[in-house]
């Protein structure tokens, strides 16, 4: 029963994954030189590998791979909240009115430059706002932005500035989200070497644009959680499992 058994055990690092320091789990096996053992490491790397910023909001918003922790604010400020799994305190919920996660503004970059590659993970669900200019359920300052809009249907948007000026807006065609509060995947890839830009659902590539490399975002502004100033104020969302990669990562690898 050997597929069993690996199956199993796939299943059970990836339940740690959601819980741990993504860095620390090859450790579990480091030990051991089965075929088996070769395959889990090599799908924990293609998860791990250039994960520079890892959020998991299991009880707080501590960056549990880098040191860009992320602090609470707002009257009531965010609440802890059951995740995709059912799970308590294992995500967290912002109230589009007064409730928003920010790192430091010193801190340090979150997303390197606008000039290199990247990717972004995130497990959101949320209202979707009537209108393009409405809230954002995260981004960076006024350069990157991620939005849940209905302005002719359900759609994801994650769109990028530079002083103001449009570079890239990627928009989820209509029928990919088909209903308000689910949980969806979402993954925003910034490949710098061709000059693109993809977005996911889930596994599903659903828009991808070409971008002006000499137009990236303005940078060394704060990550924020619930709240984005490029879109002019908070959305009502639960987030969990935020994900920086400083290198292309398709969700496959990402794992989820």
């Amino acid at each position: 029963m050997p597929n069993v058994r690996l199956y199993l055990r796939i299943l059970f690092l990836l339940a740690i994954l959601s819980f741990q320091n993504c860095g620390t789990v090859l450790l579990l096996n480091a030990h051991q030189s089965t075929g088996e053992d070769h395959i889990l490491e090599s799908i924990i790397g293609n998860m791990t590998a250039g994960l520079i910023h890892y959020w998991p909001l299991n009880g707080d918003a501590k960056d549990k791979v880098g040191s860009l922790h992320l602090t609470a604010f707002g009257t009531i400020g965010p609440t802890l909240t059951l995740d995709r799994y059912g799970l308590p305190n294992s995500a967290f919920h912002y109230d589009g009115i007064d409730s928003w996660h920010s790192s430091d503004p010193g801190a340090g970059e979150p997303i390197l430059t606008g000039t290199a590659s990247f990717t972004f993970s995130a497990w959101v669900k949320g209202k979707f706002i009537p209108t393009q200019g409405g809230g954002i359920i995260m981004g960076q300052g006024d350069g990157l932005g991620f939005q849940l809009m209905n302005d002719v249907c359900l759609q994801v948007r994650v769109y990028t500035t530079n002083q103001g000026t449009g570079v890239v807006s990627n928009v989820s065609p209509c029928g990919v989200i088909v209903q308000d509060d689910a949980w969806y995947h979402i993954t925003f890839t910034w490949d710098f070497p061709n000059n693109r830009a993809n977005l996911y659902i889930g596994n599903d590539l659903v828009t991808s644009a070409v971008y002006n490399p000499n137009l990236p975002w303005t940078s060394g502004t704060p990550f924020t959680l619930g709240y984005g100033t490029i879109g002019g104020g908070s959305q009502v969302v639960t987030i969990d499992e935020v994900r920086i990669y400083n290198r292309i990562v398709s969700p496959a690898d990402i794992g989820f």
